[in-house]
């Protein structure tokens, strides 16, 4: 049996399905029930001399209807938000693949400058003093000037 909670909840819906299954009820009549549901079936058994059990079985029936329709929606909305979530952390772990790549490319290129560094260094430990010193002193020389003005 449907409960009266389940009939105001849904009662556009349950509305335009009644008017299409009874058709001798007129919008007026269903404006002045608005989901009360044994007053939906007086009036439905009032305009077609339908047994009450009769019509309250149909409008189980319609309400079970509308609770699969929605439960198919709802079972297709879930269904696309998990494809949306696998989508995302697909592309999450492409992306990642991509910044691990790229971090690896740049460790190895300063690694690569550090040795080449080190290997100047000790090939030429005189003139890398001399280049430290000479460019510590021009520094030192711009910093000054700077601070003057």
């Amino acid at each position: 049996m449907v409960t009266r909670e389940e009939i105001r909840g849904h009662w556009n819906e349950l509305r335009g399905r009644i008017e299409e299954h009874w058709s001798q009820l007129s919008p007026h009549d269903l404006d002045e029930l608005e989901g009360q549901t044994d007053q939906v079936v007086g009036k439905i058994q009032q305009r077609t001399g339908q047994a009450s059990s009769e019509i309250q079985q149909e409008i189980d029936t319609i309400v079970d209807d509308m609770s699969k329709s929605a439960a198919c929606a709802t079972e297709k909305l879930g269904e696309g938000f998990e494809k949306a979530v696998h989508k995302t952390k697909e592309q999450f772990q492409q992306a990642s693949d991509a910044a691990h790549e790229q971090y690896e490319h740049i460790n190895e290129s300063m690694q690569r400058g550090y040795q080449q560094a080190e290997q100047t260094l000790r090939k030429n430990p005189v003139e890398s003093v001399a280049v430290a010193f000479g460019t510590g002193l021009i520094a030192g020389v711009i910093v000054s000037l700077v601070w003057r003005r």
